[in-house]
């Protein structure tokens, strides 16, 4: 489908991920990356139709979908393609945008490593929808990827998705006394995770408003 060259997926360090496999390849291949993939997966074929019918997508048999993942077709519709970049969460022109296809490939890649830290396939499949509308937005592929890398820095230090929902879904107060208890170190770690997941969704940075009241201690 793409009429780009192959390029290899890289990480910033420059190696190349097996799972996020090269861009440019056919919709065959590009369908069964995201069957495989998608956070809420792997689906088999039966599973996507069903789930395509479900949301009210645009759907086909079970029998052409099959067709359409193993390469026995290759001359989808318009409108068959753009229902299941929707249903995937990607963009509608993942199919013929290597760029593209080559930025989704690698977010995928890095919100399925979120869930050894306890996100749920759901939680993960709306971060990826989200994504995608700030990509809509102009926001840079390469920014985002570089907020989600951060996440995975710090969850790796100890700050757990579980941690951050508790400090989310808690008022002012049970913040501050679940808070008392962590080192200086955690409380850093905790509140980058906070801006970095605000970010993420479009957020304004926070401001510490007893610093603008009142001069910084030297």
């Amino acid at each position: 489908m793409n009429n780009e060259g192959g390029v290899a997926v890289t990480h910033a360090h420059g190696t190349q991920t097996p799972e996020e496999g090269p861009a440019g390849g056919s919709f065959a291949e590009q369908l069964d990356f995201l069957c495989k993939h998608d956070p809420r997966g792997p689906f088999t074929n039966p599973q996507v139709v069903r789930m395509l019918e479900e949301q009210g997508l645009p759907a086909f048999s079970a029998t052409y979908m099959w067709q359409l993942r193993n390469g026995r077709a290759d001359n989808p519709t318009k409108k068959h393609m753009e229902g299941l970049a929707d249903f995937f969460a990607v963009p509608r022109d993942y199919w013929s945008n290597q760029a593209t296809e080559r930025s989704m490939n690698a977010v995928i890649t890095r919100l399925n490593n979120f869930k050894e830290n306890g996100a749920t396939p759901d939680q993960l499949h709306q971060q990826l929808k989200k994504i995608t509308e700030r990509m809509s937005e102009g926001v840079t592929s390469e920014a985002l990827i570089g907020q989600l890398e951060e996440l995975a820095r710090l969850q790796k230090a100890g700050v757990t998705a579980a941690t951050l929902k508790r400090l989310q879904n808690s008022r002012v107060t049970a913040i501050a006394m679940r808070a008392a208890d962590l080192s200086d170190e955690g409380l850093s770690a905790a509140a980058a995770m906070i801006e970095q997941v605000r970010r993420l969704e479009g957020l304004p940075p926070e401001h510490n408003a007893s610093s603008e009241s009142s001069p910084e201690e030297t």
